[in-house]
């Protein structure tokens, strides 16, 4: 069971880097079309820039779902904890950084994705192994309909 989470856990790590960082091209890409700023950064804000986490591995981590509830129920609820962590840590880096610097690095800011995707996957293979309570699964799932409902709102508001 362990070894399907692990490979999992690194196709995850992967996936997310690889489209995340796609994605912040998309919106352009696309010649600015409205629908794909809802899952694409509209601008180089700090909250835009949380789309390249969240989106990738919100994706993946539905697939991941799929395939492997059987053996993990509450799997999605383990995972959306992770991916909250990896969202709060850009942020958290990305202004303790700049706090210092005064500005902001290319390097630092990549480096802080990558270090935000690998938080959000190991945590959630680290939770798989124990058992969480109803409620924080309920929260869970909460958030995710908050932030959601979030991204598409404020993204509406970016692009007017």
């Amino acid at each position: 069971m362990q070894q399907s989470f692990k490979v999992f856990t690194v196709i995850g790590i992967l996936f997310t880097i690889i489209l995340g960082s796609l994605s912040h091209f998309f919106y352009g890409w696309s010649g600015d079309f409205f629908l794909v700023g809802f899952f694409s950064p509209v601008n180089e804000s700090v909250w835009e820039h949380l789309k390249l986490l969240f989106f990738p591995a919100l994706l993946f981590m539905l697939t991941e779902q799929r395939l492997l509830s059987y053996r993990c129920p509450d799997l999605l609820c383990k995972n959306l904890i992770g991916l909250y962590a990896g969202l709060l840590s850009i942020p958290a880096l990305f202004y303790a950084y700049t706090l210092f610097t005064k500005k902001s690095y290319l390097w630092a800011d990549i480096t802080i994705f990558i270090l935000s995707v690998f938080i959000t996957y190991l945590l959630a293979y680290t939770l798989c192994k124990k058992k969480l309570p109803a409620p924080l699964c309920r929260i869970s799932r909460t958030v995710l309909y908050i932030l959601l409902s979030a991204f598409a709102i404020i993204s509406i508001f970016f692009m007017l």
